[in-house]
């Protein structure tokens, strides 16, 4: 997506002026067959669940959790990728949730999707130079030199020289496909990371950034927010966040990230058991049966996500005082 920042924010956005991307209480719930197959009763797997937040201009949230926690999917869902069961999503003043193909078809051009396999995200039967084109000619951008004298510019940006612009995927090497693919918006493999902050540094770019690798993360993100079982359980400032988590399952998450000082040590946070099902999630509290510090009101009541004194939100009766 692309974008300039602002202050604050009921949900840790701009104050002085719109967030760019405003997500309020969205929803994915997949129908799935329960045991029985064909004629067994239905059961709602509840991907996300009432997920709220915005993303100031100019600003990169990450969104991080173990796999399955639903963070792939609200990233879908913002892009219309898959549709939301419920909920709203603004971008730059507009509702865009419900709009018809055309006018996404023109909202691509400022949304769009970076996707983690360059090789799977190029096709194979066209020039690298003919895809980054491709999306000019779509939206009817320019006349065919331009076209050209825009995509060399583009491509040499990016760190590639002229003698693979006519090559295929397959042709280019490890290093080289990525920067095909970050020309295009829709590739991001690691070893592209500090080109991507270059280029959000000159482009002005604003970034949902999905990952499970928290160093990078805290390299790239100005703000996260961290997932577990279709819910945002913490939201803060990525500073914030990784010196003083305040959920507990956010402090289990950072206690696996390697300390890159020789000698120091971190106490590692380890989980009993594996997380629960979309399906049939707990009562209350979806991170209490994994929970070292869970009380009898865990099980009891959802907690909301607010704000502590320090603004950082989160969701958690014990770091509310609430037990």
């Amino acid at each position: 997506m692309s974008a300039a920042s602002t202050g604050e924010h009921q949900f840790g956005g701009p104050a002085n002026g719109r967030p760019l991307l405003e997500v309020d209480d969205l929803k994915r719930y997949f129908q799935l067959r329960g045991k029985g197959g064909l004629f067994g009763k239905k059961v709602l797997l509840k991907a996300v669940d009432g997920i709220t937040f915005t993303v100031a201009k100019g600003e990169t949230l990450g969104i991080v959790g173990e796999s399955g926690c639903g963070k792939t999917t609200a990233a879908r869902l913002v892009l219309n990728m898959v549709a939301p069961t419920s909920g709203s999503v603004v971008f730059n003043g507009r509702e865009i949730s419900g709009l018809s193909p055309s006018d996404w078809r023109a909202l691509r051009r400022e949304m769009q999707y970076v996707f983690q396999d360059p090789l799977g995200a190029l096709d194979p039967r066209m020039k690298i130079v003919d895809q980054v084109i491709e999306p000019l000619v779509i939206h009817k951008i320019g006349t065919p030199s331009e076209r050209q004298d825009k995509v060399a510019a583009l491509l040499h940006s990016v760190g590639l020289k002229d003698y693979t612009f006519g090559r295929y995927p397959h042709e280019l090497s490890g290093g080289q496909r990525p920067r095909a693919g970050l020309a295009l918006d829709v590739s991001i493999p690691a070893q592209v990371i500090n080109l991507l902050d270059e280029l959000r540094g000159r482009l002005n770019l604003t970034m949902l950034f999905i990952s499970h690798d928290l160093s990078i993360v805290r390299h790239i993100c100005d703000r996260v927010a961290v997932m577990y079982l279709g819910k945002i359980v913490e939201l803060a400032d990525g500073d914030a966040l990784f010196d003083s988590p305040a959920h507990p399952y956010t402090r289990a998450l950072l206690s696996a990230i390697p300390v890159p000082e020789p000698g120091l040590k971190r106490e590692r946070i380890f989980l009993t058991g594996d997380p629960p099902s979309p399906i049939d999630p707990p009562s209350g509290c979806r991170f209490r049966t994994r929970c070292p510090l869970a009380v009898p009101v865990c099980a009891e009541r959802t907690p909301e996500l607010k704000a502590l004194k320090d603004g950082q939100l989160v969701a958690c009766h014990v770091a509310h005082g609430e037990a």
